[in-house]
């Protein structure tokens, strides 16, 4: 049950939402004004909630209003105040760190992993590497304006775009 808990309460929204039920019976419509978010992900949330046993339902007229049952107020509770407390540690961690202050490098020759590089060119103005090692294998797109984009990570600054453009930079000195 805590396992299941915790992803219920991994997003804002969520958190916020089972928030509001805990102070009072909410309707869908007045949570998603309340915090500004849209009409379906209350109404989509809540009906997960209501499936599992967390959350009860009451039509009152043409609304129906949700509230935390009663048997799992505490764990709910528990679940939102820990998200809660590490959210608040994540925020006075980042604002202790000063950019200044620190340094992320990444070294070809001591890294774990150590990949072949193979260099096709795309046809579509750019150039596409290719990162092999014994058990994966990864495609970075390069522009010609020296955009990088990893295929597999979805970012423009995963380990293995960092990996490329210092073995790039090695190549040339």
């Amino acid at each position: 049950m805590e396992a299941i808990l915790k992803k219920l309460v991994n997003t804002k929204e969520r958190k916020l939402i089972l928030t509001k039920l805990l102070k009072e019976p909410r309707c869908c419509e007045d949570l998603s004004k309340e915090l500004n978010i849209s009409k379906g992900l209350p109404a989509q949330f809540l009906k997960l909630c209501t499936s599992l046993n967390l959350v009860k339902r009451e039509r009152i007229s043409h609304k129906v209003y949700y509230s935390i049952n009663p048997e799992n107020y505490l764990k709910i509770y528990n679940a939102v105040t820990i998200e809660d407390k590490k959210t608040e540690e994540k925020k006075n961690l980042k604002h202790s760190l000063k950019k200044d202050e620190f340094q992320t490098t990444l070294s070809v020759e001591n890294t774990l992993k150590d990949y072949d590089i193979k260099k096709i060119d795309n046809g579509f103005g750019g150039t596409t590497f290719i990162l092999n090692n014994n058990d994966s294998s990864f495609e970075i797109f390069k522009t010609n304006e020296n955009n990088y984009w990893c295929v597999a990570c979805q970012s423009n600054d995963c380990e293995h775009v960092l990996y490329l453009k210092k073995a790039s930079s090695k190549k040339r000195n």
